[in-house]
This record gives structure tokens, C-alpha cells and sequence, in this order.
């Protein structure tokens, strides 16, 4: 998913607090919409852009609970509802957020909901966000005659050096020709941001925004999805213009890669890990090509043979079979002159069977 081009019609936050502190301090819900000058909007649409673009942490997810009152049907209905509406809808999933944030080290932070319109791959759509940020103390600068003035700011939202912790970005697909009274999941794709996904992935303190506030769960594609970006790397570095025994260091590097504890499969993370520096910019293209625009949740399942070890062929039908470790570690394959490859092997013959 390419977004670009966001345009924002309405915007609203509200203060968010944990679960286990409601009864001492409630939400602080806002009763009006705010006023938010061109210069404003492009501040949020360049940030909302920026942080979407960071696939590695983005995710799709479907919808668990489509039902009446859900919080699908409450954000999905906004897009046509009455500035009124859309305020009370707004703080309904404010406090649905609250009730929800009962794990790990979660923060109190303001809970923001946009409307507009944005670029998706090239087609014009509408959609509403949902983001949950921290605020932070900043300095604002005035420049005068006589010098330049700087005024504390308590509370500042959406710097460029503060991260947004939690985006749900719901894209409208289809709008349908009727307004029905509850929105077809299928007319959506939902794309969620979690500074968190990278590493934890599918673990409570990445999970309760879009599973216990949205009613969502990771795609169900997972373990397709991850076989099918494998073999697009495999077949990648296979049709590189470079060694053997560099090819055989590489496939360990991708085993490596997926073996490795990160929660999420994302092109630009995994060329800048794995691929040499002027191999990176055309694998990404490839991975464009093929539809692996954003980061998927890691699922091995459907791997676990093929990361089991590492093997190597022979034109002389001799196979060498090892871990992916001992390849990568103990095992140096070099140049092939007269017929004959050179391999090294770290260590001594233990036994012969």
C-alpha cells in the first residue's frame, strides 16, 4: 500500500489514560472540533505518510467484529457522518481505547481521528486514521528585531522527532452507490502502525491496539505470504551476476534473516541486511513487482523444512548438507578451476561410517 497525497477534511483528539487509572482520571474528551490552518494539515499529512512508509512496522490486518456499535462500525461511519456524529463517534472509540490499554508499559497520550482523502496506489480514496501519540515538551521559536524569543510548549503533538506509536489507516476501496447501515468489511483494506510489530509481533504489548481497541487480527495469510517472499529472495540472489560461493554465503544470510527474531518480513529492512549496497534498489523493484509493498507478519510454518539446512549441489551429483550455522560459520567454498571446487571445513575427521 502506497499512500501519498493525504489531504485531511476533520480532525479530533482527545486524552486517553490506562484502564487501571479510569476511576481516578477519566478520558478528557474534546466537544468540538478544532480549527486547523493548510500549514497544519500538511504537518499531519507528512507525517502520516512518513510513518507508513516504515513497512517494516506496518501491517494488514481483517476485521474480527463487524457488528453494530463495533469499533468498525463506528470508525467506517464516520466517513459520512455530520460533524456531530463524528465527535460522538470520536469519543466512543476514545474510551474504548482507555478500556483497552490494561498491558505492558502503556502510556496515557492523545488519541487523534482524521478524515480525508489520500493516493493509494494511484487511486484516489477516502479514509479515516486513528492515531495514539505521546505528547512532549518543545521550545517555540520567535524571531523579532531585537532578537529571537523562545516560549515552552508543554504539550506538543506530532513534532518530527516524536514517534507515533499506534496508526490504524482504514481505506475505503469500494463506496458503495447506497449508504447501508453497516459498512461491508470487503469495501476496506486496514493497514496498522506499531513501533512494536518489528520485534514482538503478535505478542500483548504490540496486539491490544488492534486486537482488544479494534476488534482486528493479523491477516491470515501469514504463512503463505512468508513462503512466497523466501522463494522471491532465493530466486533473487540465484540470478545475480556474482560467484558461486558468494551466492552459498548469501542463501545462508536470508535463512539467517528469517530465523531471526524480528516479527515482520519487509523488503527494505531485509536488502539493507542481507543484499550488497548496489543489489538492494533492484530487489525492492522486484519486490514491488511481485506485490510486496509492505511489511508481512512472519509465519515459518510452512518453512520449517527448508530452514532445517542448508545443502549444495554438484555438477558432479555430490551434495553437501549442513545447518544453515555451520554453512555460515564453519563451511568456505572456493574457486572452481580445472573441474574441482575448493572447500574448506572447519575442524577435523571425527568419523567415518
Amino acid at each position: 500500500m502506497n499512500i501519498t497525497n493525504i489531504s485531511i477534511s476533520r480532525v479530533i483528539a482527545h486524552e486517553v489514560v490506562r484502564a487501571s487509572g479510569m476511576s481516578e482520571r477519566p478520558p478528557i474528551l474534546s466537544d468540538e472540533l478544532p480549527s486547523l490552518d493548510d500549514s497544519g494539515k500538511v504537518l499531519i499529512g507528512k507525517r502520516l505518510v512518513a510513518t507508513m512508509a516504515l513497512g517494516n512496522h506496518s501491517v494488514e490486518v481483517t476485521v474480527e467484529d463487524a457488528s453494530t456499535g463495533s469499533p468498525f462500525d463506528h470508525a467506517t461511519s464516520m466517513l459520512d457522518s455530520t460533524d456531530n456524529v463524528f465527535i460522538e463517534k470520536s469519543k466512543h472509540l476514545a474510551r474504548s481505547l482507555s478500556l483497552a490499554q490494561t498491558v505492558g508499559q502503556i502510556k496515557s497520550g492523545s488519541v487523534i481521528f482524521i478524515q480525508g482523502n489520500c493516493v493509494i496506489d494511484g487511486t484516489s480514496s477516502r479514509y479515516i486514521s486513528i492515531i495514539k501519540a505521546d505528547s512532549d515538551e518543545g521550545l517555540a521559536k520567535q524571531v523579532t528585531n531585537t532578537g529571537i524569543t523562545l516560549k515552552l510548549v508543554r504539550d506538543m503533538l506530532l513534532g518530527e522527532s516524536q514517534r507515533l506509536f499506534k496508526v490504524a489507516f482504514i481505506v475505503e476501496d469500494n463506496e458503495p452507490r447506497t449508504k447501508p447501515d453497516i459498512r461491508d468489511t470487503g469495501d476496506f483494506s486496514i493497514m496498522v502502525f506499531d513501533h512494536l510489530m518489528q520485534n514482538t509481533g503478535d505478542g500483548n504489548a504490540a496486539a491490544y491496539f488492534y486486537r482488544a481497541f479494534l476488534k482486528c487480527r493479523l491477516a491470515e495469510n501469514a504463512a503463505r505470504k512468508t513462503k512466497q517472499f523466501y522463494e522471491l529472495a532465493k530466486d533473487f540472489v540465484s540470478s545475480l551476476a556474482i560467484s558461486q560461493d558468494k551466492k552459498v554465503e548469501l542463501r545462508g544470510n536470508v535463512i539467517a534473516y528469517l530465523q531471526s527474531n524480528q516479527g515482520t518480513l519487509e523488503p527494505r529492512s531485509f536488502a539493507r541486511t542481507v543484499l550488497p549496497t548496489n543489489q538492494q534498489d533492484a530487489f525492492i523493484r522486484r519486490c514491488t513487482s511481485d506485490g510486496f509493498t509492505q511489511a508481512v507478519v512472519k509465519d515459518l510454518t510452512l518453512l520449517k523444512g527448508k530452514l532445517r539446512r542448508q545443502s549444495v549441489k554438484f555438477t558432479s551429483k555430490v551434495t553437501l548438507y549442513a545447518s544453515p550455522e555451520v554453512f555460515r560459520d564453519s563451511v568456505k567454498i572456493g574457486k572452481s578451476t580445472d573441474g574441482w571446487t575448493e572447500i574448506k571445513i572447519k575442524g577435523s575427521v571425527d568419523e567415518i561410517p
